[in-house]
Order: C-alpha cells, then sequence, then structure tokens
C-alpha cells in the first residue's frame, strides 16, 4: 500500500530495505528512496498528488522530510495556497516544533529525520487516516504503511494473542498493538522519537469534552438555527478545501444513506466535473433503488455493481494479505470491483465515513439511550461502554477455540476499553472517544486501505472544524441526526425528499416519525425469527434485500470453498480451533436460519495470516 517507510541502523541495509519496499509494491507504483549510510527513507505514491519529489530538505540540508496525504489548511493558509504539503509542514515545524501540529488540518503521516541529532520523527493526523507500523531493537528501527515489511531479518514471529481477542470480539483489532508481538501501529494524533535505541511518543490532540453538551435542556429556535447553519457551512468548507487542488477525476462512492448523499450532493454544488459515482448491491436493494435516485436528480454519471460471490471469495484473500488480516475482512471487500473498474481514469475518490455515527445515528439504541441519561459511570454504565462494540456471542468464540487458546485470550479484549474509562467523564462521551478512535481508525477506516490500492482517499468527515462542531454539538439535537439531516435538507430540499436506507423515510421528516420506524424495524427484525415471518416476507418493505447476502452466498455459492478452507488438514495442524466446535459453527450456518457468516469470515481472516506468516 502506498506510504512512507525507512530503516534506521548502524550502517547501509539496502538488501533489507529494498525488500521492505518490494513487499509494498503491489501496483507498480511510484517509488522514490533515499540512502546514507546507515539512513533510509522511502515514499511509495500514486503520482497523483504531491507529485514534487521526496525527500525534501531543510536549506541547511539538517533535516529530510517525507509525506504520504495532504494538508487541506494550516492556521489562515488555506489548500490552494499550499504550493507543496511537505515543505509546509516541514517549514511550520521548523518554525513552531510539535505546536504546529494541533493546527494542521489533513490527512498524512510525516517522517523527518535530523542528520545532526541522528533522530526519527514520525508523525500521524489527528485521525490515523495514513497508517504506519514500526519496531525497533537494540540495532535498528523499521516503519511501513503494512507490517509485512517489518517481519524481515531476524525479527521472531510470535503471535499478540490481545489481538486475536480484539479480533473474534471487535471484528478488528483496537489500540496501537498488531498481530504481532513487538510491531505496534502510530496513535493517531501523536509523534514519535526515536533516538539513541529509544523511542518516545507523545500525543498532541484529543477529541474537546464539553461537558455541558450531555446535559438535557431545551433550546430556542435561534440556537437550533446557529447549530444548522455552522453544520452546512462546514460541510460545504470541508468538502471545497479537499478539492481545490485537485478538482478533476474524482470517483464516489453512493449508498442509500445520508453520508454519501451529502457529500455528491456538496460536490455537484461546488460543480466538479464530471461527477462520477458508483453503487454495490442487488439491483432491488434500497441502496441501488435511492442512489439511482439521487443520481438522476443529479443529472451525473453512475454506474451499479452486482457483488459476485466469487469474485468476493479471491478479493477477500487478497484484502488480508494487504491488511495483514488485522480487521474486518468482510466489510471492506465488496470495493474491489469498482476500484479496478475506474483505475486509470480516476485518481481520487471522495468517501464519506462516520459523519452520521459522530451526528447521532447510533443513539436511538437501547444501550446508548441508557448510557445517555447517566451523568457519570456506575457498573451498568460500565458495562455497556466496555461491551459496546462487541459483536459475537461469547459462547460461540468459546466453542470454537481450542481450550488453551481461549483461556489466553477470553478477557484480553477488555483491555482497550478499560482505558477510556474515566470516573469524571460522562459514559456517552467515552463510548463517542471509542466510537472515532478505535471503531473508527481502524475498523471503518480499513476500507482506505482498499481504495488507498487505486486511488487517492479524501474524507470530508474527517474535518478538523467539522469534528469540532460534532463533539460541541448538543445530544439533544443530534437525536436522530436532527442538525445534519436539517442541515441537509435545507440545502437540497428534493434530494431530502428520497428515502434513505435502513429507515426507508425521505430525509426531512420528523424526528417523531425516525424514532416510530426505529421502534418498528427493531420489533420486526425480532420477529422474523418467529412463525409470524411468513406474514412479514409478504411486505416487500420490510424485505428489501442488503447490497450482500453472505448468509445465501456461504450456503450455496461459497459453501465448497468455506469447507475446503476451513476444514482443510492445514486449519487443524495451527491447533488454534476445536474442529467439531468449526462444525457445528458451519453446519448451522449452512442448515438453519442462524446467520454465522461474521464469524466464519473471522476463522478465514485469522487462518489466512497464519498460512501466510507461520507455514
Amino acid at each position: 500500500m502506498p506510504g512512507i517507510l525507512g530503516l534506521i541502523s548502524s550502517s547501509t541495509a539496502e538488501p533489507l530495505f529494498n525488500q521492505m519496499i518490494k513487499r509494498l509494491n503491489h501496483l507498480d507504483y511510484q517509488i522514490e528512496k533515499f540512502i546514507s549510510d546507515g539512513i533510509h527513507l522511502a515514499r511509495v505514491h500514486l503520482g497523483f498528488v504531491n507529485t514534487a519529489p521526496q525527500p525534501i530538505f531543510s536549506q541547511d540540508r539538517r533535516y529530510a522530510i517525507l509525506m504520504i496525504g495532504e494538508i487541506f489548511s494550516y492556521k489562515e493558509i488555506e489548500a490552494d495556497q499550499i504550493k507543496n504539503d511537505a515543505e509546509l509542514v516541514l517549514t511550520a515545524w521548523l518554525e513552531y516544533g510539535f505546536k504546529c501540529l494541533d493546527k494542521m488540518n489533513g490527512q498524512y503521516a510525516v517522517a523527518i529525520y535530523d542528520f545532526i541529532e541522528k533522530k526519527l520523527i514520525l508523525i500521524s493526523d489527528r485521525f490515523g487516516t495514513r497508517p504506519v507500523y514500526y519496531r525497533f531493537d537494540e540495532e535498528k528501527f523499521l516503519f511501513a504503511p503494512e507490517v509485512k515489511s517489518l517481519i524481515l531479518g531476524n525479527f521472531k514471529k510470535e503471535i499478540e494473542y490481545e489481538s486475536v481477542s480484539d479480533l473474534f470480539h471487535f471484528g478488528h483489532i483496537f489500540g496501537y498493538k498488531t498481530l504481532f508481538k513487538n510491531i505496534y501501529q502510530l496513535p493517531e494524533a501523536s509523534y514519535l522519537v526515536y533516538s539513541k535505541g529509544k523511542i518516545e511518543i507523545q500525543r498532541y490532540w484529543d477529541y474537546p469534552y464539553h461537558e455541558e453538551v450531555y446535559r438535557r435542556r431545551h433550546f430556542s429556535q435561534n440556537e437550533i438555527d446557529i447549530y444548522c447553519e455552522e453544520m452546512k457551512s462546514y460541510m460545504r468548507t470541508a468538502l471545497n478545501r479537499q478539492v481545490k487542488k485537485n478538482r478533476g477525476g474524482i470517483l464516489l462512492s453512493l449508498s442509500g444513506g445520508l453520508d454519501s448523499r451529502y457529500v455528491v450532493a456538496l460536490s455537484d454544488q461546488l460543480n466538479l466535473r464530471p461527477l462520477v459515482a458508483f453503487t454495490m448491491g442487488e439491483p432491488n436493494s434500497e441502496d441501488v433503488i435511492y442512489a439511482k435516485m439521487v443520481a438522476r436528480g443529479l443529472k451525473i454519471q453512475h454506474q451499479c455493481f452486482q457483488i459476485r460471490p466469487l469474485d468476493i471469495w479471491q478479493d477477500a484473500r487478497f484484502f488480508a494479505q494487504v491488511d495483514d488480516c488485522m480487521s474486518m475482512i468482510n466489510g471492506p471487500i465488496q470495493g474491489f470491483a469498482p476500484l479496478r473498474f475506474y483505475s486509470g481514469n480516476r485518481q481520487i475518490t471522495l468517501s464519506a465515513q462516520m459523519c452520521d455515527a459522530i451526528m447521532g445515528s447510533t443513539l436511538y439504541r437501547k444501550r446508548l439511550k441508557t448510557i445517555t441519561k447517566k451523568a457519570k459511570f456506575d457498573e451498568e454504565s460500565r458495562g455497556i461502554v466496555l461491551n459496546i462494540f462487541d459483536i459475537f456471542a461469547e459462547n460461540q468464540i468459546k466453542s470454537i477455540f481450542t481450550k488453551s487458546i481461549y483461556n489466553k485470550i477470553k478477557d484480553l479484549y477488555l483491555s482497550v476499553p478499560l482505558k477510556y474509562i474515566q470516573s469524571k467523564m460522562h459514559p456517552l462521551h467515552t463510548y463517542f472517544l471509542l466510537l472515532m478512535n478505535e471503531h473508527g481508525r481502524r475498523g471503518t477506516l480499513s476500507g482506505n486501505i482498499m481504495n488507498n490500492l487505486f486511488l487517492e482517499t479524501r474524507m470530508p468527515s474527517y474535518d478538523y472544524d467539522l469534528m469540532d462542531l460534532a463533539f460541541r454539538l448538543p445530544i439533544e439535537l443530534r437525536k436522530n441526526q436532527f442538525i445534519y439531516r436539517r442541515a441537509f435538507s435545507q440545502t437540497f430540499p428534493q434530494l431530502a425528499k428520497i428515502p434513505r436506507q435502513g429507515y426507508n423515510l425521505p430525509i426531512n421528516v420528523s424526528n417523531t416519525q425516525y424514532q416510530l420506524r426505529a421502534i418498528e424495524n427493531r420489533i420486526i427484525g425480532r420477529l422474523k425469527f418467529t412463525p409470524l415471518n411468513s406474514i412479514i416476507q409478504k411486505f416487500q418493505r420490510w424485505n428489501r434485500p442488503n447490497y450482500i447476502n453472505y448468509k445465501k452466498w456461504f450456503c450455496h455459492d461459497l459453501k465448497k470453498d468455506i469447507e475446503d478452507l476451513i476444514f482443510d488438514p492445514i486449519t487443524a495442524s495451527h491447533a488454534m480451533f476445536n474442529m467439531v466446535a468449526l462444525r457445528k459453527l458451519v453446519d448451522e450456518h449452512f442448515y438453519t436460519k442462524q446467520d454465522n457468516s461474521g464469524l466464519i469470515w473471522q476463522v478465514i481472516n485469522l487462518e489466512y495470516f497464519l498460512r501466510d506468516n507461520f507455514d
């Protein structure tokens, strides 16, 4: 995957460094290298943005900088005033030191080397959008955008069982560990300093905590209007910043939801041409139906991709290799088909991620309603927050692993959420921190691993001003995404009349209608597992297909592939899984109404990791 990488050692190790680069060069990327004695630095990139050669040196040649990604604003400087992003970062850092990072609005990763003090500095943006992994010992320090570049040489490969625990509870890894012991990810909003065989990591920013946001109170119409105007202004500014320098060759993913609709509509309003969007899913799925209506309303180019099970199976294998099996494998892989289709004639993808969640799309859920009412942590809210992102049943996890492996992993997944719980902080704020720092950074953003193989990825929702607004927006005005929906509806009234996926309601209806539909969806979801399901199946609005159907595909199209992999003697030889329990899990999926596809995917994911790295 494109990114920055390096090897700092006491002597030249060019053959090892070239191996590191080779492991990243999946699609014949552009490669820039600098080697001087034991200093090895490189940038692997697509050549679409920031095309000025790197590394860039300070005037006295004491410092060298490498950068992947972009800066969209810095203090009063906006994107179109920035001629060279890496040069801007180096100049600001030389003048203000690490204090400049708080004002550096962008999506990037940076490496700076000091040739006099023999010091390496790695910097991540606020949200960790460009992953950097590292390992070090007494002799050398290595960093790269993929873990596979760090397990070369004399590295001793050992499994990090806390990461296995995360994978089988959250679907991906929390924190800054990896599936290997002694390999770590650079934290978000942080800088790392490596010097004389030691590292130091400092955080330069965190999401703001406004306690008053979580108190219930009445809001005047004037207050509502002010928040709504801010929302509209920041959304437009965020997108405008990210397209000012590169307005052409843009590809947009358009689903049936609100996030992507907002980005596409703003792109049209900003006159980005030609606008090209795609949607994935079955022809009669809500995503495809509503996306087509939006595309027709905007009169933009739009292509639908029906996902093919056999393609998914092959792409899952490739994705597992690219992301080192550290994320939810079944989420991003549907996007390979459109990216391959447009590769070569598109350069940038505008991705809509997490804005709906941070603006309140999940607050209707029962557990979140419970902690919303709590002023501080008690035993109930503590338990909810610790397990809010746990997606698999513990009895299933316990059954599929051997007893010895389960005893190693059973409670380790709690270690990261425990670090977030603070007695003086509102439980709901803790939830939002976990949502953004953990669920978002290594869960949702795992889709960028796939995107960045082909295109430069920009996410308007990850704009500093917009995200600061989200964290000071009162909870009462986030319920049912009230301000978010209102801002969209006022800006794009015609598009707001088109229903959205999941709710099957127009965006501009009342909060009460959204609340009633959420209740209806919960009731229907439960009734589908009762004898009343035969009646429910007669109503189309309750039975539109999703854009994926792993339940069906695993039972038919992919049945043989799954059995061949999971029940291969090689899988049993790894001594991780209880093969009898796996047989039961798979048969339950094949022959009952139970959908075990998520857990089956995680078994496949871990098995790919073991085969790639330990066989």
